[in-house]
């Protein structure tokens, strides 16, 4: 009897039950999306398209879209384009409809986009954003982004304000007389429909083995309606640079005050020929910003004179910097803030060959070190007088804008006067100029007195205190039974670090090496070159400088680890030293001043420093990490 009335109670909840799940079902049916599989219609996928010029004036007054529909149930359908799609996803708000009855089978409906609205987007069309077919406002099916099946310009569809013929003209403009042209002037012909500001774009010049000239060069100007000629300038001096002979235009872009691109050619032939010895040699200016000089006069009698140079480039880019140096000078050591650079002196002059090209307006930094003779400068008299006789600086043809003078006297003696008085005698002789001229006197003479006996036996005054102290503590402690020498443990931590640092560095530089290819193929306009390259190279003088410190504190550890940094070093140096090597004999192959045998010769021989250098440094890093 208890089962029956258990059964009676559970049949009506589980009716309840059903009801409530068919009622829900029933409701929700409308919500579902109905499949393109199950529908009386379907979208294949394929699309056509034309521009149809109505009026024939040339331009296209509509973008026709035709959709295939595979339809199985003949009926009314609808078909929607939504949207236009550039190469860049960029969107063109134009759409259109039709609503039309279709017969079972392959159909194809045709929607018309608006030809004056796609050319107000100023959006090339690529893709069509969105086609959705529906029947009695149920969507049956949808396609995104279907590519359009032929190529459209902007100015398909409309009038552009001003186009580029085609015709180019050009000539060598020599300003000042010495039979090389400072300028190659292009005419580039433009067709004006409406009168307005246009520019004019360059975009290097190649010759017939495809040395690039990368870079750019422009002209902004009103024009009227009609054929008018723009003239845009391309430097001479760095034609000649680039040792680039132009047979090319590269590249010729028009755009209007909006800097919307109306028109573009490529690879345009100059109707005249060149050679690139036909142009202007660079000028070579530089300001010295500020100078840095200090003078010691150390003990042993020697003069050490270190140098800090902040210049700024004011004319063509450079590769090269020539400095002066007093006669007799020796021992030299440049660096800029990376390291070590490669010199050649000759006549009183250094030439410094800098590791990166100083672009115009620029600056760099250089420190140039060199111990002097000492008979050549000082003079003694009475034993105890000297005359340091000198000048503040030598050899420069442009002005300097501070140049700050230390001079450090021997321990121990006593500044008696100068033939210029210094602004500070405390810790030296401190002398201070501003905006030096080429013409400007800067000899000098100090005058001091210095005790020779100070200065022969102040080192032996402190080994004799050294050897007291120790000889009272011997004294009071007794004497060792063995002596035992102290290693200092290199932190793991400075090791990694080090490591980590170096290829860190190795990364940069192969970045600017990219970035140096890049340019030269004219892959990257100038101006973005120069932002990258300077970003690139404060890292690397900041990892260079992490890099010296961490070496220093390695070195510490003993002469095993001081051996590993010397020839990370010395096949750091060959390695920069092949490299300037091999760019150098490429810049005189391209001017023909190497034969091809030896060309291919000399690039095996400098690939073969390159990859020893850097199996040396990778040997030293692999030792580390162990």
């Amino acid at each position: 009897m208890k089962n029956a009335q258990t059964h009676k109670k559970i049949v009506p909840k589980a009716i309840v039950f059903l009801m409530i799940i068919f009622t829900v079902s029933i409701m929700l049916a409308p919500l579902s999306p109905v499949s393109a599989q199950d529908g009386n219609a379907s979208l294949t996928g394929t699309i056509t398209d034309m521009g149809v010029d109505t009026d024939g004036d040339g331009i296209y007054d509509t973008l026709d879209v035709g959709v295939e529909v595979n339809v199985t149930t003949a009926g009314t359908y609808k078909v929607e384009v939504i949207g236009l799609l550039d190469s860049s996803s960029d969107l063109v708000s134009v759409s259109n409809q039709n609503s039309t009855y279709l017969d079972a089978g392959v159909q194809v409906v045709y929607v018309s986009l608006d030809g004056p609205a796609i050319f107000e987007s100023w959006v090339v069309p690529a893709n069509v954003s969105n086609i959705i077919l529906s029947e009695s406002g149920n969507q049956l099916d949808s396609l995104s982004n279907v590519p359009l099946t032929n190529p459209y310009l902007i100015s398909n569809f409309g009038l552009l304000p001003a186009t580029l013929t085609g015709t180019i003209t050009d000539e060598g403009v020599d300003t000042d007389d010495n039979d090389l042209y400072d300028y190659l002037r292009i005419g580039v012909e433009v067709n004006v429909t409406t009168a307005g500001t246009y520019m004019i774009d360059l975009g290097g010049l190649y010759d017939a083995s495809l040395n690039v000239l990368s870079g750019s060069a422009v002209n902004s100007t009103y024009l009227n309606e009609g054929i008018q000629i723009v003239y845009v300038d391309i430097n001479g001096a760095e034609i000649y640079a680039a040792t680039v002979s132009p047979t090319t235009l590269a590249t010729i872009l028009l755009y209007d005050e909006s800097n919307r691109t109306l028109s573009e050619l490529h690879d345009i032939t100059l109707p005249t020929s060149y050679t690139y010895t036909d142009f202007q040699r660079p000028v070579i200016v530089v300001d010295i910003v500020e100078v840095e000089r200090k003078i010691m006069l150390e003990q042993d009698g020697s003069i050490y004179v270190t140098n800090a140079y902040l210049i700024n480039n004011v004319g063509f880019w450079i590769e090269y910097l020539e400095l002066g140096f007093p006669e007799g000078a020796y021992d030299f050591a440049v660096r800029d803030e990376m390291g070590t650079l490669t010199t050649s002196e000759a006549n009183n002059l250094m030439n410094v060959t800098l590791r990166y090209i100083v672009y115009s307006n620029e600056t760099t930094t250089l420190y140039v070190n060199y111990h002097l003779p000492w008979d050549s400068h000082v003079t003694q008299a009475n034993g105890v007088d000297f005359a340091l006789q000198f000048t503040f600086f030598e050899e420069f043809n442009s002005t300097i804008g501070t140049l700050n003078v230390d001079v450090i006297l021997p321990e121990g003696a006593k500044y008696q006067s100068s033939t210029l008085d210094p602004v500070n005698t405390e810790d030296g002789l401190t002398f201070s100029f501003s905006d030096v001229e080429p013409s400007d006197d800067l000899g000098f003479e100090i005058n001091y007195k210095y005790d020779v006996f100070w200065g022969s036996f102040y080192p032996t005054i402190w080994m004799g205190i050294v050897a007291a102290v120790a000889s009272v503590f011997l004294f009071f402690k007794g004497a060792p039974t063995a002596i035992s020498i102290a290693t200092i443990q290199v932190p793991s931590t400075e090791i990694r670090s080090f490591i980590d640092s170096y290829e860190e560095k190795a990364s940069i530089r192969s970045e600017i090496e990219s970035l140096d290819e890049r340019l030269r193929k004219g892959k990257i306009p100038r101006r973005r070159y120069k932002v990258r390259k300077k970003m690139l190279d404060s890292r690397l003088a900041t990892v260079s400088r992490n890099l010296t410190t961490l070496s220093d504190n390695i070195r510490r550890a003993g002469s095993k680890y001081a051996n590993m940094m010397r020839q990370i070093e010395v096949a750091e140096a060959n390695l920069e030293g092949a490299e300037r090597d091999m760019q150098r004999v490429k810049a005189r192959y391209r001017r023909g001043e190497v034969s091809k045998g030896a060309y291919g010769k000399l690039l095996e021989e400098y690939q073969g420093r390159i990859e020893s250098s850097e199996a040396t440094i990778d040997g030293v890093l692999l030792r580390l990490r162990e």
